[in-house]
């Protein structure tokens, strides 16, 4: 087959990821990245493309009359035009699950650096507050999660595996779930609540449902009215699940406390985003995906997929 990467660069540090595992299935291009101009050209003749976030919409896949399997390098689809990929028999299947551990550890990241000010505490050494202290301990406002109630709103892999490290930490968990299941999948006891329960009550509110079209921009004005005034906003999940007007305006304001924040409505983001002038957040970009372990699991989730649809019993299909 003509096998055709569109973009290995979103996926690779100084080359740390090896793409030969796809030499199996056939004849492999690799571009470390293409423009919306390149992409008709690149896959005209490809039966497989496999791609991150290289968008794909009905222009350009009309562009190529033999595609019939579309890989995801990520969880997420929107980049591509389902419904266009559905009309022409082209299979398109993603990498689900690859990613729990890693977003589940960037989302404690950013709990730790709010609780715990390590990032404060480095700079006042280095900037010698310390050496020049009179008490041999000078601390800043810290907190325990002991205690503390996280609102997970979205309980799929990611959601549930933030629950079992914030019960580790001895936290109270409030879980919001579209299909309202009274226990999870491994029955452990838990509150689940609805959205506005959860904004009332959670010291640390965090988003891991997916993009549609009820959860886009349900973090508006009136969302972050109803947290509690000392309370942390997390979003690894999608950009455009947040409001980032309103975002900015309830950091601004003092409605909420903190907001930290991996992924933004248009990446890479833009220099007049709200967000980079909004106080108390703090921004990655877009990499709670990103250790080396989650991307080699990626490439072997792939891999497998292309596999099982060269044998007729695809996996991890977009119906």
């Amino acid at each position: 087959m003509n096998i055709v990467i569109l973009d290995a660069n979103t996926l690779t540090l100084d080359n740390d990821i090896d793409f030969s595992v796809f030499n199996q299935y056939g004849d492999v291009t690799i571009y470390q990245s293409s423009t919306d101009e390149e992409v008709g050209e690149r896959i005209k003749d490809a039966e497989v493309v496999l791609c991150n976030k290289t968008v794909l919409n009905a222009d350009k896949l009309s562009k190529a009359p033999n595609l019939k399997y579309i890989g995801l390098f990520a969880t997420g689809y929107n980049n591509i035009d389902i419904d266009y990929t559905r009309a022409h028999s082209i299979t398109v299947c993603n990498a689900g699950d690859y990613s729990t551990e890693a977003v589940a550890q960037h989302v404690f990241a950013f709990i730790l650096h709010e609780y715990n000010t390590v990032d404060k505490y480095n700079t006042f050494v280095k900037n010698e507050g310390w050496v020049n202290a009179e008490t041999f301990s000078p601390f800043f406002a810290m907190r325990e999660l002991q205690g503390k109630t996280i609102g997970v709103i979205g309980y799929g892999s990611i959601g549930r595996k933030v629950a079992d490290v914030a019960r580790v930490f001895g936290m109270k968990v409030m879980a919001y779930s579209r299909s309202q299941e009274k226990k999870d999948p491994n029955f452990r006891i838990l509150e689940y609540a609805s959205i506005d329960d959860i904004l009332a009550n959670s010291d640390i509110v965090t988003m891991h449902c997916p993009l549609n079209e009820d959860s886009k921009y349900m973090c508006n004005k009136e969302f972050f009215k109803k947290m509690k005034k000392d309370a942390l906003f997390i979003n690894t999940s999608r950009g455009n699940v947040v409001d980032e007007e309103a975002l900015a305006w309830a950091l601004n304001n003092d409605i909420i406390a903190h907001a930290a924040v991996d992924v933004v409505s248009k990446e890479p983001m833009e220099k007049d985003n709200v967000l980079l002038k909004a106080k108390n957040i703090i921004i990655t970009p877009h990499i709670a995906w990103a250790p080396i372990e989650a991307r080699t699991r990626l490439i072997k989730i792939v891999s497998k997929n292309l596999q099982k649809w060269v044998a007729g019993t695809p996996i991890n299909v977009i119906e």
